[in-house]
């Protein structure tokens, strides 16, 4: 009943001897555990998972592995097959959990694993959770500087601006994403807006070479086109915004670090979504509201905070995102465009 993937070397699973057998072991008669040495054998695994009649399928190692399994069984079953074959089980334990959190699944993999299995042994199920995906299309330049079509479902992104520039630092220390450290890289992004904001006119000059890297690092913007169902963002005076720090949309409400909880609005009929411009003194004042959740639309004068069903983003010649989808990042996309994508049920346990 149950069909496991496991990749070796993951960064998690690095130097975890015998991982595969002590899944087997915890499985016994009710599932099978196949290692995936990389995303070409991920295919073929779940066709092995759908030949075998596994009704359970599980990516051990968070939402990037989630991602991938989600994505090569949509990309060959098709997206309506995909979603009718199988529960899928997320797990915790990689870089970014957010899906595995907001269904309120334990951290340890090993502990998911152990409960479902129980359940299946006593002829039992999971909780059964029908969550929406986006569905994500676009261009992306790959080989030769030749633009290519780019599609995705995910659940969580961060298209340009502080959410995707956060990254970058994170990603420094792959194994260190502790929300201590999630916190100092944020005071860190907080200092470099308060120096940005004195530093200016003559006293740039007097900028530390450190500063300038923060500002590089947490604080670049994007120039682009940004359309919110079919609509131009303008702001509050009615001027189109083009340029951009905050391009985020999910598709469930999610937790950070347990610090920030963002994307409240966010359900099977709507995505919520961010976008605009906001200078680091305004994302300062508007962070208490962030860790609560509340709205924020009143207090943005150049940003837009709430649902959307679709979202569009057109990069200005010359600027290329760097997104993050589901903690995956990509390279090189000058157009996305965001919008409700198919409904996968979990099994939450």
């Amino acid at each position: 009943m149950i069909g496991v993937i496991i990749n070796p070397h993951s960064r998690r699973n690095r130097g975890r001897t015998g991982l595969r057998r002590r899944i087997e072991r915890v499985l016994g008669k009710h599932g099978r555990v196949i290692e995936t040495l990389s995303v070409d054998a991920i295919i073929p695994a779940l066709k092995i998972f759908a030949d075998e009649g596994r009704r359970y399928w599980v990516a051990d190692g968070g939402d990037g592995a989630l991602h991938w399994m989600l994505n090569e069984g949509v990309r060959y079953f098709g997206a309506e097959r995909a979603t009718e074959m199988a529960v899928y089980v997320p797990t915790g334990g990689g870089s970014v959990d957010f899906v595995a959190q907001a269904l309120g699944m334990p951290r340890e993999p090993m502990s998911i694993l152990n409960r479902l299995t129980e359940l299946v042994a006593h002829n039992d199920a999971p909780r059964i959770v029908r969550v929406r995906s986006l569905d994500i299309v676009g261009s992306q330049i790959l080989y030769g500087n030749r633009p290519t079509e780019f599609r995705r479902v995910g659940f969580a992104n961060a298209f340009a601006g502080y959410g995707a520039n956060f990254f970058g630092p994170l990603e420094s220390k792959p194994d260190d994403k502790t929300p201590s450290r999630i916190a100092r890289l944020m005071a860190t992004a907080f200092a470099a807006g308060a120096a940005r904001a004195v530093l200016r006119g003559p006293l740039e000059r007097l900028k530390p070479a450190f500063v300038e890297k923060a500002e590089h690092d947490y604080l670049r913007a994007l120039r682009a086109v940004v359309h919110l169902d079919g609509r131009e963002l303008i702001d509050k005076r009615g001027q189109p915004v083009r340029e951009h720090t905050a391009l985020q949309c999910a598709s469930m409400p999610l937790s950070i670090a347990g610090i920030l909880r963002v994307f409240p609005r966010a359900n099977l009929e709507q995505m919520h979504a961010h976008a605009g411009f906001l200078t680091p003194i305004e994302m300062a004042r508007i962070f208490p509201r962030l860790m609560t959740g509340r709205a924020l639309d009143h207090l943005l004068p150049h940003a837009f905070d709430g649902p959307v069903k679709e979202f569009r983003v057109e990069c200005t010649h010359g600027d290329e995102m760097t997104p993050v989808i589901d903690g995956e990042i990509f390279y090189r996309l000058p157009s996305l465009t965001a919008s409700l994508g198919p409904i996968f049920s979990m099994g939450a346990v």
